[in-house]
């Protein structure tokens, strides 16, 4: 039994282990970053001119590891920007800036840094056309701040975009759309519209759109006419809209249904049914292991107590002789009870002495195999708990609908939506919720395990007629303690409720006899253990 939970234990121990890699570690954008350097912050600063050219210039803070001498830049536009020129430029004496490609879609450099350099600032400046694009009926300025597959993720970008004057006093902030939705803060200063963002991985992208009169672009020559339209970019706001309260959504549905599952089946199939005592309601002729799993052990398995007690149960009715370190066993056992065949069992695969009595061996002695009469012992113990079960002292309902729900809800649901969210790349829009959600799945796919293995009785309640049995027994219990002396059936009782040492050490309650049957009883206990371990 001891291996047995141990092992069990450490599966619960590895899988809450598995998931936090599966979940947290491995699971989430902000852990897939692996660039050998930190990009601190951007600060970009933009101008749209009267030709619809956008000048940028953009100031980044980069933190190196100790092994890592190299940095990178790129740019990499999508239709229908096109790049007109570029520079890249880091302080003197930090390194030299080397392009690798350049093209109107974008550039790819690198930076070779001095050994001794840790932190460098790098300026790049660059300048788009196609930027603005003029669609059926609105026109759009379109400009990706942050490109997909970057070399690093950053914690702070700040973007500065200055508008012509016939631009900015035609807009509101219903008319800038971002992407991603509710990561950043746009705000309308002077000439210039300002926006905030925390939090965006490498793989992520970062676009802004500002909608103004048709009419004010055609005047622009670097302006390209597509079919962009005021429905398809509310649209596209509408469904980062949904995504966003869809996430925010789920986080709390996730959060909230393991509580009230688990207080409304608590609540439903816990709490104990409300009875009342009666006079006469006590059956004395329980045998022992019943009250030593219902009264001693509720809830819980039979213990070698209730075996004990079967064994003097079998003394007191001359089944057995229980003598001086043995056990003398009768030639024929017709009518006894099933659980009292399987102990007697137990007890004939110890050693027999040359007149057929069964010696009851010191557990000290290391040369006495015991493998025989653990396995009896287990026989005897899984059909005592049969019967048991079948005495309807409790109801498993509750424990029951608990395993469905941690199964079914808390482990493989939440390990779906991982997956689910994981493929559908969220994490890349929202880098923030996705982490909460992460966390909030791998909080219930512990607790899914962790419930697996919570005693039963937690969610498990008595019936009715169990209820009424355990009270009337513990009051029994108490009456049988109180007595001045016990006669063999009372000693049966107390064995299967534990109180085997107190009876020895009480010797006023028991005579002689009574006290010799117990010590071997005692022996038998230390056997027990030492199968066990």
């Amino acid at each position: 039994m001891k291996r047995k939970f141990e092992r069990k234990y450490f599966f619960i121990i590895f899988m809450i282990v598995s998931g936090f890699f599966m979940f947290i570690a491995l699971g989430n954008g902000f852990w897939r970053e692996s660039a050998p350097y930190k990009i601190d912050s951007v600060e970009i600063n933009a101008r749209l001119n009267d030709q619809g050219e956008l000048l940028v210039e953009e100031l980044s803070v980069y933190t190196l590891s100790r092994n890592n001498r190299t940095a990178t830049k790129k740019l990499h536009l999508s239709y229908p920007s096109v790049l007109n020129s570029y520079s890249i430029e880091v302080s003197q004496g930090t390194g030299v800036v080397r392009e690798i490609s350049s093209s109107p879609g974008g550039f790819d450099a690198r930076i070779f840094l001095e050994q001794e350099v840790t932190q460098f600032l790098m300026t790049t400046e660059y300048s788009l056309s196609g930027v603005v694009e003029i669609g059926t009926d609105i026109a759009v300025l379109s400009y990706r701040f942050w490109e997909p597959n970057s070399d690093a993720m950053t914690r702070d970008i700040s973007l500065s975009i200055e508008l012509p004057e016939a631009i900015i006093s035609r807009i509101t902030k219903d008319d800038i759309s971002v992407r991603p939705y509710k990561e950043a803060r746009v705000e309308i200063e002077g000439n210039s519209v300002k926006l905030r963002m925390k939090s965006v991985l490498s793989n992520a992208s970062g676009e802004i759109k500002i909608s103004f009169p048709k009419n004010i672009a055609s005047t622009m020559p670097n302006a390209v006419s597509t079919t962009v339209s005021k429905s398809s970019i509310r649209k596209e706001h509408e469904i980062a809209m949904f995504q966003q309260a869809f996430l925010s959504g789920l986080i709390g549905f996730q959060i909230a249904v393991p509580f009230f599952v688990l207080f409304f089946t608590f609540i439903l199939f816990g709490v104990e049914p409300q009875v009342k005592s009666e006079i006469g309601y006590r059956i004395y002729d329980v045998p022992g292991y019943i009250l030593n799993a219902v009264i001693r052990n509720p809830f819980q398995e039979v213990d070698h107590n209730g075996f004990l007690a079967t064994i003097l149960e079998m003394h007191n009715s001359g089944e057995i002789f229980i003598g001086e370190n043995s056990i003398s066993v009768k030639a024929t056992h017709n009518g006894i009870p099933t659980q009292q065949q399987w102990a007697l069992q137990a007890i004939k695969s110890l050693k027999r002495n040359e007149d057929g009595s069964i010696e009851i061996p010191d557990a000290e002695n290391n040369s006495v195999s015991l493998n025989e009469f653990r396995e009896h012992y287990s026989l005897w113990q899984k059909n005592a708990m049969r019967s048991v079960k079948s005495g309807r002292f409790y109801e498993y309902l509750g424990s029951t609908v608990m395993s469905v729900f941690s199964i079914f809800y808390l482990i493989i649901w939440s390990m779906i939506l991982k997956f689910l969210f994981g493929n559908w790349q969220i994490y890349l829009s929202f880098p923030d919720e996705s982490l909460v959600l992460s966390i909030v799945l791998y909080a219930d796919w512990c607790l899914g395990w962790l419930l697996l293995v919570v005693p039963k009785r937690i969610f498990a309640r008595w019936t009715p007629s169990g209820r009424l049995f355990y009270m009337e027994w513990k009051k029994s219990e108490k009456d049988l303690l109180s007595k001045p002396s016990l006669n063999n059936d009372d000693l049966s009782k107390l064995v299967a409720m534990g109180h085997l040492q107190n009876l020895i050490a009480n010797r006023q309650k028991v005579n002689e006899q009574q006290l010799s049957v117990l010590r071997q009883l005692q022996k038998l206990e230390l056997l027990l253990d030492k199968a066990k371990s």
